[in-house]
């Protein structure tokens, strides 16, 4: 770790990026947590809770470990880095995320939840891909590799959670393939639930 410290001035790209991985991170728990009480209230009904919450858990570790990768295992074992190119597929990712969450509004958590009767969204990216948001953490998943220089441990990590989010849209298109395909409407919920729209 003393090494870390030492090399801060070389290694300040890396800290912003994990700065802002950590500032997109803390956001997202917010808005899943006004969302998942709504969505809570209005009668979800959350399916594979464990799934979801190691998918997640190891998806905002790997920042951390790629960066911590760098300085902990030896040389040989790291391989070159592509900054440029890893930090745009960094924001690319972002981006999609965004627009994802934006498209579900009340409807996007960080969680596998099930409205009965609550129509699929055909609305921002959900009109190209099925499942945006797991695509998006595949694209910086392959952008840290790329940003921090990938090695053994960092990609194991990244394809083993990549694997975990093919089984999570395998549910989750069972769930879609059940709903109606009529216009979304959103059901009332309480005021005092969530963000204030």
């Amino acid at each position: 770790m003393a090494v870390a410290i030492a090399s801060l001035p070389a290694e300040l790209p890396a800290v912003l990026v994990l700065i802002a991985t950590a500032l997109v991170t803390y956001g997202e728990r917010r808005v899943h947590g006004y969302n998942y009480a709504y969505l809570k209230v209005v009668g979800g009904e959350e399916l594979i809770p464990e799934q979801m919450k190691r998918y997640y858990h190891i998806q905002q570790a790997l920042p951390w470990v790629a960066w911590l990768s760098h300085f902990l295992l030896p040389g040989f074992l790291r391989w070159t880095a592509i900054p440029v190119l890893g930090l745009t597929l960094l924001m690319t990712s972002l981006l999609l995320r965004i627009w994802s969450m934006r498209s579900l509004g009340r409807l996007w958590s960080h969680r596998c939840v099930f409205v009965p009767g609550m129509p699929r969204t055909r609305q921002g990216p959900y009109r190209f891909v099925r499942h945006p948001e797991y695509a998006s953490h595949a694209l910086e998943g392959l952008g840290l590799l790329l940003f921090f220089g990938a090695n053994p441990l960092v990609l194991a990590l990244w394809i083993w959670n990549s694997n975990n989010a093919a089984k999570i849209c395998k549910i989750e298109s069972r769930q879609l393939y059940e709903l109606s395909v009529a216009p979304l409407q959103m059901p009332e919920a309480s005021s005092t639930v969530g963000a204030s729209d």
